[in-house]
């Protein structure tokens, strides 16, 4: 029983950040006193620093390992390889259930204030549903312009081989191109304040 209580008053922390040097002097000489007096302290330390010097002769000859070229590679392909994210159905319905409780952990924390909270909501929601819409229609135009010019193209050169894939490349390129700008000109918009 006596071996407990000196081991909960042993300063186990103290002894690892007197050997890392992160001791003020007085901290420093209370370790040291401490240590003189106790026998399991005083192996705890030689211990690390045991385990300091095994580390510091390890890393010294690490300038013997050759790394191949492609050890970068490798390394950002396994760590995505082994990525979990939200893909199977069971992991969807448990963040699902998560985002519905603090959902309602959130109605009830707001309390008498839910109604502004849920209006600003609404009015936040409606905008970013114009903005889609909008964003949608821009693509369903561009779309159907590609397809009246194919077609146009197509009749105007009497064959239809090799002109009209190439038009339909072209136009979705230019509707890539026009979306990704537009997408950047609305979260600019947005993160202004400005919509």
């Amino acid at each position: 029983m006596k071996e407990n209580s000196e081991t909960e008053l042993c300063p186990r922390d103290d002894i690892a950040a007197y050997v890392d040097g992160e001791l003020s002097t007085e901290a420093a000489e209370a370790v040291e006193r401490h240590v003189r007096a106790c026998a399991t302290c005083s192996r705890a330390l030689l211990d690390q620093r045991q385990f300091l010097a095994a580390l510091s002769a390890s890393l010294d000859d690490s300038k013997d390992i050759v790394l191949p070229s492609d050890f970068a590679k490798r390394v950002v392909s396994n760590a995505e390889s082994s990525v979990r994210g939200v893909r199977r159905p069971y992991e969807f319905l448990t963040a699902a259930l998560i985002c519905a409780v603090l959902l309602i952990f959130l109605l009830f924390a707001l309390g008498v204030e839910t109604s502004a909270v849920a209006a600003a909501m609404g009015s936040i929601a409606e905008k970013l549903l114009s903005i889609g819409g909008f964003l949608l229609r821009i693509v369903g135009n561009i779309a159907f312009a590609a397809a009246v010019v194919a077609r146009a193209l197509g009749a105007y050169t009497g064959s239809s081989g090799i002109l009209i894939p190439i038009s339909i490349f072209v136009f979705g390129v230019f509707a890539f191109i026009s979306s990704r700008w537009m997408l950047r000109r609305c979260s600019t918009l947005i993160s202004r304040g400005e919509v």
